[in-house]
Order: C-alpha cells, then sequence, then structure tokens
C-alpha cells in the first residue's frame, strides 16, 4: 500500500529530478568543474548567518574554480568558445542555474542573491561520503553498532507502558536505530570492498616478499580488521542477538505497534491503516537488518580464508614452480636477443666459439615415412603371493607394530587428560613456563591440547573445553619478542592454555 504523497517506485518519485537533467553535469567531460563550483558554493553559503550567497561572491567562487582547472574542456553552452574568464564563468553560472543547483532571488534591481538548493546540499554531502578514506571510517564501526545494542537492550525500551515511550519518542528511536544499523550494514560491506581490493593487489604482486608482507603484515595491520575484531573478540555477535530478540518481541505486541503508528499518523498525516502498516514495516526492517549482520560476518571471514589461501598459492607459484632459475632463463634470453638482433641461427653457427646445441631431428622418406613402428613395454607382472596365514611371528609382530603406533596417536581423549591434570577448575589457565612435561607420553598428550578444542574423558559426563593463546598473535613481526620454554629438551614458543567448560 503507498502512503499519500509517495510512490511505491523510487523511479516514480525521481522522475521530477531526472526530467530536470539534475544529474547532467556529473555526466559532462568537465564534471570536475561542476564538482568543485558546488562543493565551493555549498561551503561559503554555510559560512554565511543566512544561507545564501551574492551574486558577485558566487561568481567569484566560480571564476576562480576555472582558474584551477585551465585544462578542462568545456561544452559551447558552458563557455568553450570563450577566452575571457569571466564570460565562462558567467555561462557556467547560467548552467548552474538551469540545472537547478543553484536559484536565483532579486531583493531589487541592484541586489541579488543566489540560494543553494537542497538536493544540491544533499548531492554534495553524497559525493563527499563516496570521496572519504573508508578505512579511517570503520573505526567508527565497533561504536555504531555498541549503541545500537545498548539502546534496544536498556530495560523497557520498546515498552510501550512506559512514561518515556511516548508515540512520537518511539518513532523518533525507531528511525534513529534504523539509520544506525543500515549505517554499521554499509561499513561491513565496505570491508568486503577491501578484502576484494586486496585480493586484487595480491593476484598482482611481482615478488614473493611482496607476498608476505601483505599477507602476513600489511592486510592484518588494515582498518578493515577493525569490524571484524569488533563482532569477535569483544562479543558484539551475542550482543546482537539479544537486541534482535527485544525487537522481535516489539513486532510481535500489537501496543508496541499501536503506539509507533500513532506517532506515525501524526508525524506523516496518515490515517489509522497506514501508520499501521508502516509501524509493522519499520519494526520487520530493524529486526531484519540485525538478523543480517551475523551472516554478513560469516562471509567476510570467508573472504579472509579466500585470502590467505590465495596468498598461500601465490607464494607456492612465485617460489616453487617459478622460481630465481626461471627469471635468469629468461633474463639470459632477453640478453642474447638483444645482442644478436638481426642474425639467424646459420650465422651464429660460423662464430668462433659458438656450439649451437639444437635437437636433431631424424627425417623420414618413402614408405618409411607412413607408419613409425613404436617399441611395445614390456607386459608388468601383476601377480602377488599371499601370506602363510599359519605363521604366527609376522601377526604378532603386527599386532606390536599396530600397538606401538596407537600409543602415539593424538586424540581428543589425551588432550582432555592433559587439561583435567593441569587445569581442574573451568576458567583457569597456565602458560607453558608454569609447567614441565618431562616424558613423551606427555609432550604427546601436550601436542594433542595444541590440535583439538574439546574432549571427553571416560569418567566424566560432559566434555571439556579449551582454547589456546599465543603470543605470536601480537608479535608475530618481531619474533626475538616471542618468549620460549623447554621441555624435553623441544624449544617451544610459550603458549596459555584456558579452560572453558
Amino acid at each position: 500500500m503507498s502512503l499519500p504523497g509517495e510512490s511505491t517506485s523510487l523511479s516514480a518519485r525521481l522522475a521530477p529530478v531526472l526530467a530536470g537533467n539534475f544529474f547532467r553535469p556529473l555526466a559532462r567531460p568537465s564534471a570536475a568543474v561542476y564538482i568543485d563550483c558546488a562543493e565551493r558554493l555549498v561551503e561559503a553559503a554555510d559560512e554565511n548567518v543566512s544561507g545564501q550567497l551574492s551574486h558577485e561572491d558566487a561568481r567569484a567562487i566560480i571564476d576562480e574554480v576555472l582558474r584551477s582547472h585551465p585544462n578542462t574542456a568545456l561544452a559551447d553552452d558552458e563557455g568553450g568558445l570563450l577566452t575571457d574568464i569571466s564570460q565562462r564563468g558567467g555561462q557556467l553560472y547560467n548552467r548552474l542555474c538551469a540545472e537547478q543547483w543553484l536559484q536565483e532571488r532579486r531583493k531589487s534591481f541592484t541586489e541579488r542573491w543566489v540560494l543553494i538548493t537542497p538536493g544540491l546540499r544533499m548531492l554534495v554531502s553524497f559525493l563527499g561520503d563516496l570521496a572519504k578514506n573508508r578505512p579511517a571510517d570503520l573505526k567508527d564501526f565497533a561504536g555504531t553498532l555498541r549503541s545500537v545494542c545498548d539502546d534496544l537492550i536498556l530495560p523497557r525500551a520498546l515498552d510501550p507502558n512506559h512514561n518515556q515511550n511516548s508515540p512520537e519518542i518511539l518513532r523518533q528511536k525507531i528511525q534513529e536505530l534504523l539509520d544506525r544499523t543500515g549505517r554499521a550494514i554499509n561499513q561491513l560491506h565496505t570491508v568486503e570492498s577491501i578484502i576484494l581490493e586486496h585480493e586484487s593487489a595480491q593476484r598482482t604482486s611481482d615478488s614473493a616478499r611482496e607476498t608476505l608482507h601483505r599477507a602476513l603484515v600489511s592486510f592484518h595491520e588494515g582498518e578493515h580488521m577493525t569490524c571484524h575484531d569488533a563482532l569477535l573478540e569483544s562479543g558484539l555477535l551475542s550482543r546482537v542477538a539479544q537486541a534482535r530478540d527485544v525487537v522481535r518481541e516489539a513486532t510481535y505486541d500489537h501496543l508496541t505497534k499501536f503506539r509507533l503508528a500513532e506517532g506515525l499518523a501524526k508525524h506523516r498525516s496518515l490515517n489509522d491503516s497506514e501508520s499501521f502498516i508502516e509501524a509493522e514495516s519499520q519494526l520487520t526492517r530493524l529486526e531484519r537488518l540485525l538478523a543480517s549482520i551475523p551472516g554478513k560476518q560469516r562471509a567476510i571471514d570467508g573472504r579472509i580464508s579466500d585470502f590467505s589461501t590465495l596468498s598461500a598459492a601465490r607464494y607456492r607459484y612465485q617460489t616453487e614452480m617459478r622460481g630465481r632459475q626461471a627469471d635468469q632463463v629468461q633474463s639470459c634470453l632477453i640478453a642474447l636477443s638483444k645482442q644478436h638482433a638481426g642474425q639467424s641461427f646459420s650465422n651464429l653457427a660460423n662464430l668462433p666459439g659458438l656450439d649451437l646445441r639444437s635437437v636433431e631431428i631424424e627425417t623420414y622418406r618413402g614408405s618409411n615415412s607412413l607408419a613409425i613402428a613404436y617399441q611395445k613395454r614390456p607386459p608388468v607382472n601383476l601377480a602377488f603371493t599371499t601370506r602363510d596365514a599359519g605363521n604366527e611371528d609376522d601377526i604378532e609382530n603386527a599386532k606390536e607394530q599396530i600397538r606401538r603406533q596407537n600409543l602415539d596417536v593424538l586424540t581428543p581423549q589425551r588432550a582432555a587428560r592433559f587439561i583435567d591434570k593441569h587445569l581442574p577448575e573451568k576458567g583457569a589457565s597456565i602458560s607453558t613456563n608454569q609447567f614441565r612435561v618431562h616424558t613423551d607420553d606427555a609432550f604427546l598428550d601436550f601436542l594433542a591440547v595444541l590440535c583439538f578444542a574439546e574432549g571427553r574423558l571416560p569418567n566424566k559426563r560432559h566434555p571439556i573445553s579449551w582454547r589456546t593463546h599465543s603470543d605470536r598473535r601480537t608479535s608475530g613481526t618481531e619474533p626475538d619478542k616471542i618468549a620460549r620454554d623447554t621441555h624435553t629438551s623441544r624449544v617451544l614458543e610459550r603458549l596459555t592454555i584456558e579452560r572453558l567448560s
């Protein structure tokens, strides 16, 4: 159902703007001149108390912008045939008024003022957002999403019976939550686009050194990791789930929708039916936006995993498959090609000391050229002999070998036994410098802890879970700062084990 004064189609609502050629200056070759003029005019108008400019000031700004773009080609209707800057500025000023970027306001025959249209202000703001440093904006992601969760998790945040949730306040609160959640989701999409840019740069890396630096340093130091760390490490995902539950309960609460509909009806001049439908639509949209955040986070995890796979494959190609020897051969061939340009192999064969090594080709003529008899391969003997089933020595040796191999297998049970021994309580933690492993069997138990994150003991009803922390996460680029411990004559980087359950 369409609302009064609105259409369900965005193109229908934009039809008056599109018909007036409002966006035409952006498609011209001189778009840079229009954009700079618009930015300077908006800034100058905002500095004025009245929010408008005199005609002389507007013309002076346009002339100054034209001087800063001396090599920009202007069309005939923009003053391209004129040589004087002032005349060109007059033509460009007329185009800005014709495209509804500026509006003239005459107070008298000698006093003229220029108004900035609302559409131009929104256009300049949008272009400014596109030109912003996107990684720097991602620093606000955690604060934006955290503020949304804090407002929704507050007691009686959307309770219609609360005296602070009047219809108008509730309408403003829902609209603000929609705006902030949408901004946070846009920042998540920015994270994905930045990762794709890193992937494109990684595919064109010139050396293995550059590939490793981008994979281990540049990628993980980027501001795009702020969103990822904020979701995973600060517990925002669980808070988003709680906030979504609050909005879902409000969606099912008829009184909440009725109170929000009252605010929408008064603000937009809607009837009861239309305002109730719009209230239900806003709550549903807010709930869906919050529900989409974990899915987008999983997609970002997949992108990060793809980048790691790409980096490993690129590094292997540059070191193993292509390597330095191929580059040396290529450099040698390029040097020979430049040195003997314009010569043939027959000429080179006559040079002293140059013994050309080429493949000898055998030419067949007559009946021999019709078919070549290939030497057949000898048949392969695929027969095998069976062991004597009655040989007890072989059977016992096989059993003993299987038993010894099973003793060295890393299993979750071995890891759980190690955790239960050194960390008997939930929440306890221990570092590798706080205990010592003296036997190979105990060392295998410790390795099993590093291989698994959960295990079960025969005498325990519930499984045991744990996680490990390494100093390499914070000091990976400076390995000398990583502490090391010795266990059974083996040197290990310091690890911290924490029992979760």
